[in-house]
Order: structure tokens, then C-alpha cells, then sequence
């Protein structure tokens, strides 16, 4: 059988009104899977057995992403469906499956409702989800806002996730939270680590609380939490979070008794190959007080780091 064989459905689906996971909360591989599911549901109910057609088959449906919810992935159908099989390659195959969407879609007057994406093919899966925006501005004045409140842990929750992509306003109220003791237990460790990242964030503010939470603490401490921070941070930079590499560069001129110019200038020479701003200049500053001899070093090792994060944020893409 050397023909095409297509077919292209229209299916009611169920009126579920829900966002898609948030971004914190999603499972990939679990939203992936159910999208699987309900496609492999969708063609059942029509009496077409997708794993049964012949090879180089794909199947592709027209997703509502507003109204994925798990209602939804757990007993829906897909509006619109198409698939392909027998097809020479894998490209032709899934061209020829979002075609038949496609034309299904605009049969039905579907529009802007719902968007035809291959799900599969053979028995390869190939839906890429989309990234779900996040608003740091809104997210960060929902925060304040439940302090406001006195819901001092949902406050916290919203400070934390904006801590930890690098904003420092966030990390100075986090700190606040956690010197105050409101909803949790007092924790003068974690507040001196939030604060001193939060200075290294350029919260010029965190000083007062970093001096008053060092009170509380030994030296001892003190140089455990420091080193903390640096590693925590490296961490961050290994997995190609680069909002670190300005905060890193900064502990080494900040925190150890006597400043780390050279290290720094490393991390700086990451930032500025990576267009951060204003990093260019510090990069040039620092230069002078860089050893000369360990400079070919430094720059190697911040061109090995700089791939590594181009990389790792290629991966990413590929991944979403």
C-alpha cells in the first residue's frame, strides 16, 4: 500500500474552564503523557487504533491550551484530529498529520481557539509544551500584598520562588520574613544568607539586617553560610542560571577578608561574554588588579564556563 492515507476528525470536547499547571507546580512528563492519553482516547472513540496503523504513521490534534486542565487530560476528547501513516519519512508523516488538522480545524471554524500540534509519531512522543508566562512584577506585588494580609506564608512562598531566580528585593523581604519569625520559627542562618544575597543583588538595604543577624551568629557560622552562598551560587551557574554569575563576581570581591579580583574578573568575563549589563565596564575595572600570570587561566576557564551555559540554554529550547 503505497498511497497517503489520512483522515481528519472533528470531535466535541467537554467545556473545562482551567489554566494550564502553573509553572512552578507543573509536571512536564505527566501533562505530556495525559496529552497522549487523550489523543489515543480521542481516535478510540472514533474506532481507529493508532498503535495498529502501518509504520511512519503520526498523529497530531488541535489543543486548547487555556482549557488543559486534568479534568480534561483525565476524560476529555481533542476538538479536531489528524493522522497519517505509511509515509515515506517522519517529516512527511507529521506534515501531512497537522494538514489534515488543520483543514479540520478551519472546516469547523475553530480559530484562534486551539493550535495543531504532532503528538506523535510511530510510537515516538513529540508534543512540546509551551512556556507559561510569568509576571516577576505582578507576582512580587501579590506577595506584598498577602504580607499585607498577614498570610505570611503565602507571602513567603511568592518571596521564595522570586529569590531563587535571583531577584533581590524579594530575597531582602524573604530575609525580613525569617529574622521576624512571622509564620515560621525564627531562623537567624537563613535570614543572614538572604540578606547577604540580597546584597549581592545590589539591595543596598540588606545591610542593616546582614549586621543584625551576624549578631546572633558565630563565626563559625558566619563562615559556613559564606561558603554557602558561593557554592549554591556556582551551582546556579553550572546548571546555566547566569542571573548568579553578577552575585558570585561580587562575593569574591565582598566577602573573603582580602577581595578575589581574579575570580571575579572570571565570572565577570562570563557575564559580559553574555551581554549582561553594566558587566563589560566591571569587567574592565577589575582587569588592572588581575595577576597576569594566572590571567590565560582565568580566561580559559571563563570560556569553558560560557559554552557550558550556551549549551545548557540551547538544550532548554530544544526541551520546550
Amino acid at each position: 500500500m503505497k498511497y497517503l492515507v489520512i483522515l481528519f476528525l472533528i470531535l466535541v470536547s467537554k467545556n473545562i474552564l482551567s489554566e494550564i499547571p502553573d509553572i512552578e507546580n507543573r509536571d512536564k512528563e505527566k501533562i505530556k503523557n495525559g496529552i497522549v492519553t487523550t489523543f489515543i482516547r480521542s481516535m478510540d472513540k472514533w474506532d481507529i487504533p493508532f498503535n495498529d496503523l502501518l509504520e511512519n504513521r503520526s498523529g497530531s490534534a488541535c489543543i486548547n491550551w487555556e482549557e488543559l486542565s486534568k479534568d480534561f487530560l483525565e476524560n476529555g476528547i481533542f476538538d479536531a484530529l489528524g493522522y497519517s501513516q505509511n509515509i515515506p519519512n517522519k517529516k512527511a508523516s507529521q506534515i501531512a498529520s497537522i494538514s489534515g488538522c488543520k483543514k479540520m480545524k478551519e472546516y469547523y471554524k475553530l480559530e484562534d481557539t486551539c493550535s495543531c500540534e504532532v503528538i506523535l509519531t510511530n510510537n515516538n512522543l513529540e508534543i512540546k509544551l509551551p512556556i507559561k508566562k510569568f509576571n516577576p512584577e505582578a507576582e512580587f506585588q501579590n506577595a506584598v500584598n498577602l504580607y499585607k494580609q498577614k498570610d505570611y506564608k503565602g507571602s513567603y512562598k511568592k518571596f521564595l520562588k522570586l529569590s531563587e531566580m535571583g531577584d533581590g528585593k524579594s530575597q531582602y523581604n524573604l530575609a525580613v520574613i525569617i529574622y521576624k519569625g512571622e509564620g515560621f520559627t525564627q531562623n537567624f542562618k537563613k535570614s543572614y544568607y538572604w540578606s547577604l544575597i540580597s546584597k549581592l543583588n545590589g539591595q543596598k538595604a540588606s545591610e542593616k539586617l546582614i549586621n543584625k543577624s551576624k549578631k546572633k551568629l558565630s563565626k563559625d557560622e558566619i563562615s559556613e553560610i559564606n561558603d554557602q552562598i558561593k557554592e549554591d551560587l556556582e551551582k546556579m551557574v553550572e546548571k546555566g542560571e547566569t542571573q548568579a554569575l553578577i552575585p558570585l563576581a561580587k562575593w569574591h570581591l565582598t566577602v573573603p577578608k582580602d577581595p578575589d579580583y581574579d575570580n571575579s574578573y572570571k565570572w565577570l568575563s562570563v557575564a559580559s561574554a553574555l551581554d549582561i549589563p553594566n558587566t563589560k565596564k566591571a569587567r574592565n575595572r577589575i582587569f588592572n588588579r588581575v595577576n597576569k600570570k594566572s590571567l590565560s587561566e582565568l580566561q580559559e576557564e571563563s570560556n569553558s564556563i560560557y559554552n557550558n551555559i550556551i549549551k545548557l540554554q540551547k538544550s532548554n529550547i530544544m526541551e520546550e
